[in-house]
């Protein structure tokens, strides 16, 4: 995962790049290398992430009504510009083995005030009559979405940790291993603190544990700019280790190193995600 450079202009009364409220991202040409979706098994996964948010936040899979909003966040914070076909993945799969989620604020509803006709009788000349009047009525809740994350499902010959150059092994081991690797990670500003981007990190680690078509996977793993400080303090807490710097790894950054950062699936995030209590931490 290609991790937006926190020092790039973005506005920051709208969007913040990397963590906490993290917006990191992979090159289109490697994001669009991804395997064809895979057939769930029907496992049903309780939304546990949900269940330590904010009373009006929630994570959900990506659908086609939130991929316009999702779109829009990921190009306002991100400087590479994805192709259509990357945002069509996203919406792949919206059953609960889905590894692209979004966070959705839902506004609280408000009274509307709506026309309605009131029949009125004259008590004088016994007329009837009718006449629209305001009335208050239940107003709809709107939801907004404030970030997303969106990650593949793949196959390498070696550990994540492997990746730079300097950490590649004379010979591979045998059969590749499964990993899901961190495509795009994003939240808008306004949102951070309220550890959605934990959330979102935490709906991944446990689709990973409790959805069989992902049983083989050991690791998760992304790249973060080398020169992004925040973004990699953010992985460290959550359990990640950070490794070699994979050089000439961005084109158009300098330095252009990205740092690999990896966290393998552990028995604890097994057992808390099949209890439906999959939280690492609630500050991002």
């Amino acid at each position: 995962m290609e991790s937006c450079p926190s020092k790039l202009p973005f506005a920051k009364d709208e969007a913040v790049c990397n963590c906490p409220g993290p917006a990191v991202a992979t090159p289109p040409e490697q994001a669009l290398n991804r395997p064809p979706p895979h057939r769930t098994f029907g496992v049903t996964q309780s939304s546990s992430s949900n269940q330590h948010l904010p009373k009006d936040f929630s994570i959900e899979p990506i659908t086609p009504v939130t991929i316009p909003s999702f779109r829009r966040i990921i190009s306002l914070l991100l400087p590479i510009r994805y192709p259509d076909k990357f945002f069509a993945e996203s919406v792949s799969n919206v059953t609960p083995s889905s590894l692209a989620r979004v966070a959705l604020w839902h506004e609280r509803p408000r009274p509307a005030k709506r026309k309605r006709e009131e029949v009125v009788e004259d008590p004088e000349t016994r007329l009837v009559t009718s006449k629209c009047v305001d009335s208050t009525l239940p107003g709809a809740a709107p939801s907004t979405v404030v970030g997303g994350i969106q990650c593949r499902h793949e196959q390498l010959p070696f550990h994540p940790s492997q990746l730079a150059q300097s950490q590649r092994p004379e010979q591979p081991a045998k059969g590749p291993k499964d990993y899901c690797y961190i495509q795009t990670l994003a939240v808008l500003s306004p949102y951070r603190s309220k550890g959605l981007a934990t959330a979102l990190l935490d709906t991944i680690i446990t689709t990973l544990c409790v959805e069989k078509v992902y049983e083989g996977v050991v690791s998760i793993y992304a790249h973060v700019w080398e020169a992004n400080e925040e973004a990699l303090e953010w992985y460290v807490k959550r359990g990640f280790q950070a490794g070699e710097v994979v050089q000439g790894y961005y084109r158009r950054l300098k330095p252009a190193g990205a740092r690999i950062v990896w966290r393998d699936l552990r028995v604890e995030d097994y057992i808390r995600s099949q209890a439906g209590n999959g939280s690492l931490a609630m500050d991002a």
